[in-house]
């Protein structure tokens, strides 16, 4: 068995938010670390009115923590928040430790459970252009290399080699991804005459779980963050016999960092696109409101604000009937069109399909299609993806004619073809 790394979570507390709020900070940090497979061997926050610009934490906090390191052989300090290359390099400096931000801990989850080819170049993509910024920092002792008398500054020669190589990887990976996107893009369009629906929401809120459900695979599921970084797209039918394009996606976090969501965007395109997304929310998480917001500031960020969203709050099975109760009316008022389901325990699933029923009746068009017999291909088309209400033969002007309920995306393609075809007919005369 490996032994974890040992580490320090450190944060600064400002003021600017409730202790309550940052305690939930601090848990979430915690909870980053344990996916990191790390061993939290001591928390330190320190109340400050602002951080030092220089080290962050307090010069008496940073001999007490790099006292503390030293003894217990500590070799790494996670920080709550990002830090700038000078607070790094300095702390690292005071401290002799390895030191991580937010971010950058977050991105190294991200790079272990990357499996696929895209999201192993997404999250490449993503650490070169953090690291980028972060240069003087990773590297220091690069003044060393190209040192000796008349040379100044602390490794820019270096440092701009590196830089320039950074400069070429990332356009390379973007290459890669664009190539990637297009394929992705491709396929989007073979499914495009069917409802898609994408599943969002904070990490670890249950969506791989209820995607299991809905389409009877198996998507790895874990208790922990980001155990699912893979869009996956799957069809289901529905008890009408409609079918449903299903995506699950990779989990939101508050603070999410800008360059994971721009590196992410390829994956994120099955949101942007979705007629539906269906918000997952864990209802037994304390701070759920909160995770709701958070999840919407990044779909806003991306574009995807104005989709038709369906709340689903999942877990109902782990809180007590009084309190579910309780919760749910509260719940009602503020989202009134929403469900509550179990996914693991299978509940409330029922619900939840009729709201996709309904939504999915809702995108169609009631109205009547007249196609040239000619067109035998059409024809079949409509009966396979319509509601065919009544249906007659016009021998007048050898058409079929059709009442039908069709999803609305499908019309406009339907009458093109009639009217191509009857222009053709007509130019033949």
């Amino acid at each position: 068995m490996i032994e974890k790394e040992k580490v320090f979570l450190i944060g600064v507390f400002c003021g600017e938010d409730s202790r309550e709020n940052y305690s939930d900070s601090i848990e979430e940090l915690k909870s980053l670390a344990e996916t990191a497979e790390l061993e939290i061997e001591k928390v330190f926050v320190q109340f400050l009115a602002k951080p030092n610009s220089s080290t962050y934490l307090g010069k008496g906090k940073i001999r007490e923590i790099a006292n503390q390191a030293k003894s217990k052989k500590i070799k790494t300090l996670v920080f709550n928040d990002n830090l700038s290359p000078a607070q790094s390099r300095n702390i690292s400096n005071l401290t002799r430790c390895n030191v991580v931000d937010r971010t950058e801990l977050i991105l190294d989850i991200f790079a272990k459970h990357a499996k696929t080819k895209q999201a192993k170049l997404q999250v490449e993509l993503a650490q070169l252009e953090y690291s980028y910024t972060k240069l003087k920092n990773l590297w220091r002792h690069l003044s060393r290399i190209e040192g000796g008398i008349g040379f100044r500054g602390p490794g820019e020669k270096q440092i701009e080699i590196d830089r320039r190589e950074i400069r070429k990887r990332v356009a390379l990976l973007k290459s890669k991804l664009e190539e990637i996107k297009k394929n992705s893009i491709t396929k989007r369009k073979k499914r495009h005459n069917f409802t898609a629906v994408s599943l969002v929401g904070y990490t670890n809120a249950g969506k791989s779980t209820l995607f299991n459900l809905l389409t009877k695979e198996k998507r790895f599921v874990a208790d922990q963050l980001f155990a699912t970084l893979d869009s996956t797209t799957r069809a289901i039918f529905l008890p009408s016999k409609e079918k449903v394009v299903i995506t699950d996606t990779v989990g939101f976090i508050k603070n999410l960092p800008h360059k994971l969501i721009s590196s992410f965007h390829s994956t994120l395109l099955e949101v942007t696109e979705a007629d539906l997304l269906l918000h997952i929310v864990d209802i037994s998480h304390s701070k759920l409101l909160e995770h709701i917001e958070a999840v919407e500031n990044v779909l806003k960020e991306i574009g995807a604000n104005e989709k038709n969203i369906l709340l689903v709050f999942n877990k109902c099975d782990k809180l007590n009937d009084k309190y579910y109760k309780f919760l749910r009316k509260k719940l009602i008022e503020l989202y009134p069109d929403s469900v509550f389901i179990s996914a693991k325990e299978n509940v409330g699933i029922t619900d939840l399909v009729e709201k996709l029923e309904e939504f999915c009746e809702r995108l169609k068009k009631l109205t009547t299609i007249r196609v040239p017999i000619q067109l035998q291909s059409l024809i079949s088309f409509i009966h396979k993806n319509a509601e065919i209400l009544e249906e007659n033969f016009n021998m007048k002007d050898n058409e079929q004619v059709m009442r039908v309920k069709i999803p609305r995306r499908l019309f406009p393609k339907i009458q093109e073809q009639i009217i191509n075809y009857k222009i053709k007919e007509f130019i033949n005369k």
